[in-house]
């Protein structure tokens, strides 16, 4: 191929290459009345994050980032505190929430925005400014009672820190990045929907499956159960309730089955584990 040519070639792979990164992005390739100071500084940040998700499917990297699913931890509080947690504060008799967790395909969890910001083309409320938007939802004292940080439940520092440390790891790349108020309302939603279709009756030991089938049952989907030991004992106990979720559905109707029996201290569905 003489020089000519080879120009010529060249010249047609850029313009392939720049039509299917404008299809890839969804934006026009045509030109627009130019944007304002403001709107050109967001257009700029949305292109650059649409960009790092482009090149990272280009590359091949999707399975490490790519958000697929939700999974929703539920604590069963006296279980967390007897596996030696400092707990204070006034410690619930109920399932309280640990997070609502972005999944990738594999099950693991989406690197946070922080550390990668292709998990998301929206731009995510930071956590400084997070406990505004929840007081503009009047989300604060429902947060308080049904997603407390068990090391002080009665702290509103202590709580706001929590919401916020959730919020920056795994909020931040959910479906509702721009909307926080949203994906703490869904959280509480999920916990008071399960509360009120689930009883376990505390004091009582089941097999891990036992338990599985109960939430199933009740829920409509097979759940992940995370076991504990006993600080000072061999005795396994239950430490959490975990549920899996459509992407774009965290609602009861967007339940589907976790891929994961058990996890934490237990070997097998057999096990036999303490309600504390």
């Amino acid at each position: 191929m003489n020089l000519g040519k080879m120009k010529k070639h060249c010249g047609n792979m850029v313009m392939v290459v720049a039509f299917m990164a404008c299809l890839l992005l969804e934006t026009t390739c045509h030109a627009t009345e130019p944007p304002s100071t403001a709107e050109n500084s967001t257009m700029n940040v949305q292109l650059q994050q649409q960009r790092r998700v482009v090149n990272r499917r280009l590359l091949g990297l999707t399975d490490a980032t790519t958000f697929s699913s939700y999974l929703f931890a539920l604590q069963w509080p006296p279980g967390a505190c007897a596996t030696g947690m400092l707990c204070q504060g006034n410690i619930p008799a109920d399932f309280t929430i640990h997070g609502l967790w972005p999944q990738d395909s594999n099950n693991k969890g989406v690197p946070a925005y922080g550390t990668d910001k292709s998990c998301t083309t929206l731009t995510p409320v930071p956590p400084n400014k997070l406990i505004v938007e929840l007081q503009k939802g009047n989300l604060v004292g429902d947060l308080t009672n049904v997603w407390p940080t068990l090391k002080n439940t009665n702290s509103a520092q202590e709580n706001q820190k929590f919401w916020e440390y959730e919020w920056g790891k795994h909020g931040m790349c959910s479906d509702y990045g721009d909307k926080p108020a949203v994906y703490f309302k869904a959280a509480i939603d999920l916990r008071n929907h399960f509360v009120s279709v689930l009883k376990l009756q505390s004091g009582q030991s089941y097999k891990v499956q036992e338990i599985a089938d109960k939430v199933k049952a009740a829920v409509k989907g097979t759940p992940e159960i995370a076991c504990r030991t006993k600080k000072g004992t061999n005795q396994k106990i239950l430490g959490e309730v975990r549920l899996c979720y459509n992407k774009g559905n965290p609602t009861p109707k967007g339940i589907r089955d976790c891929t994961r029996a058990y996890s934490g201290n237990c070997n097998s569905v057999q096990d036999v584990i303490a309600v504390l």
